[in-house]
């Protein structure tokens, strides 16, 4: 009796293991079974079109799940998906009763061992295969004659880019299936959801998806009387611009605003067009880099583009003002007379109105024509040029050896210059130049022009990329 009970557990765990061993045996002999039934050579050919009547085609049904998007090339007009395709259809051949497979309902089976549809992606371009992984997966039959055939794969397709709001774009791009050789006298397509599944897609750093629709199609080709059907999976894509505004467009406005501080720049610095210049050779490397991220497409011409040739157009002109102030600056009084309509217009009228601080210009009849100076140490005659530095005074440069009377006359002219200096009031510290006046009435009005030309384009642009909602693509 003590034996028994030593062995009894023993006993039990052997009969339980040989129950399970013998169970799944059947299981294994059952699906065997079915396995060589359906399958006999003498009644199913996985090459043939499985057709059970004259009139009977198959109707395979096509659905999608969208995982991850894994590249959009907008330079060669590329997407790549990560997408799982559900192919479901009705095998005639492929129906049991299930009470003779000892209550079997399900059958799972090689990809090569049954007919498939040859369901072909239209507008992939991939290497190595259309949908690569189709014929590595297997397929579910029930007993009704159900076929369901799920596998995943990475598509890579032409996709028409829009790039005309970059980069607060909205795309659209197509994934059309359908059989390559049977037309729907055979084969007629339906779509086992009017959207594609997105459930499952992960989260992209780029583009977020909007929009999903799924359209059938019924199209007649040149080639061939009967109609050939296709389902066509459309996806709305919306790009996240964040990071093209951080890294393009926000730098942009920075250097453009650096055009400003060449029309505060004083004209004998030296650095107005330089700087300016700069700036332009700033906004064509910025120009660059959209133009090798977009298409060279003639169709769709990026308003980002527009608005950096734009700026590039404003500080070619910011240049020419520059230009125009200096040749104006460096003018000398005592050579040339400022016309009276320019004295009017801009050192009368829009000086005040710029509110640019400056003493009164000098008039013509205030003017006096110097013939000689001399110094008082030596008596030698001061060059012409240094008695124009002497009357212009903007640079505050007095020389050693001149010396002001007390009267604050400058001694030593001849007798004919004398007696014109009696007649008007000496100058005291610097003369006014009215030509720097000009120049400075100039500049101050060529910076409100740039002003206003630059926001007018800055606005424009911004109006019409903030607006922008991709209504106008079409999903069908």
């Amino acid at each position: 009796m003590k034996v028994l009970r030593q062995i009894l557990p023993s006993l039990v765990y052997f009969l339980s293991v040989c129950v399970v061993l013998s169970q799944c045996g059947h299981h294994v002999q059952r699906s065997l079974d079915l396995y060589e039934h359906l399958l006999n050579s003498s009644r199913y050919n996985p090459s043939i079109i499985p057709s059970c009547g004259s009139d009977d085609k198959v109707t395979v049904r096509i659905g999608m799940a969208l995982r991850d998007i894994v590249e959009v090339t907008e330079k060669q007009q590329i997407i790549r998906t990560k997408v799982w395709i559900r192919l479901k259809w009705k095998d005639c051949l492929m129906q049991w009763d299930p009470r003779l497979f000892r209550n079997q309902t399900e059958l799972i089976v090689p990809y090569s061992q049954i007919w498939m549809p040859d369901i072909t992606l239209y507008e992939g371009i991939s290497d190595e295969d259309n949908m690569p992984g189709l014929r590595d997966y297997r397929a579910s039959i029930t007993s009704s004659g159900d076929v369901m055939y799920n596998f995943p794969t990475i598509l890579t397709v032409v996709c028409k880019i829009n790039v005309a709001y970059f980069p607060f774009d909205h795309q659209v791009c197509s994934l059309k299936f359908g059989s390559w050789m049977y037309s729907g006298k055979n084969i007629d397509l339906e779509k086992l959801s009017d959207k594609i599944d997105i459930s499952s897609f992960l989260t992209h750093n780029e583009w977020d998806v909007i929009n999903t629709v799924a359209i059938k199609h019924n199209i007649y080709y040149l080639c061939c009387p009967d109609p050939y059907p296709d389902i066509t999976f459309h996806i709305h894509m919306k790009r996240k611009p964040i990071f093209y505004v951080v890294t393009i467009i926000f730098p942009c406005f920075l250097i453009n605003l650096l055009t400003f501080v060449g029309f505060v720049l004083p004209a004998y610095s030296g650095e107005k067009i330089s700087l300016q210049v700069t700036v332009l050779l700033s906004t064509t490397v910025f120009l660059l880099l959209v133009q090798d991220k977009l298409p060279s497409s003639s169709e769709h011409f990026p308003f980002l583009a527009v608005y950096f040739a734009v700026s590039m157009a404003l500080v070619c002109v910011s240049c020419i003002f520059s230009g125009i102030v200096l040749y104006v600056s460096y003018r000398l009084p005592e050579e040339h007379q400022i016309p009276w309509l320019v004295r009017y217009i801009f050192l009368d009228k829009l000086r005040v109105l710029l509110c640019v601080k400056g003493e009164t210009a000098l008039n013509d009849e205030k003017c006096v024509q110097i013939n000689d100076i001399r110094c008082l140490d030596t008596g030698k005659s001061i060059p012409q040029q240094r008695c124009v530095d002497i009357h212009r005074g903007r640079k505050s440069r007095k020389d050693s050896n001149l010396v002001f009377s007390e009267s604050n006359e400058i001694p030593e002219y001849d007798t004919k210059t004398k007696t014109q200096m009696r007649s008007i009031v000496t100058v005291k510290g610097h003369m006014s130049d009215e030509w720097e006046l000009l120049a400075n009435v100039l500049d101050r009005f060529f910076l409100w022009i740039y002003l206003c030309m630059s926001i007018a384009n800055s606005a424009v642009f911004c109006s019409i990329v903030n607006n922008y909602e991709g209504k106008d693509i079409p999903l069908l």
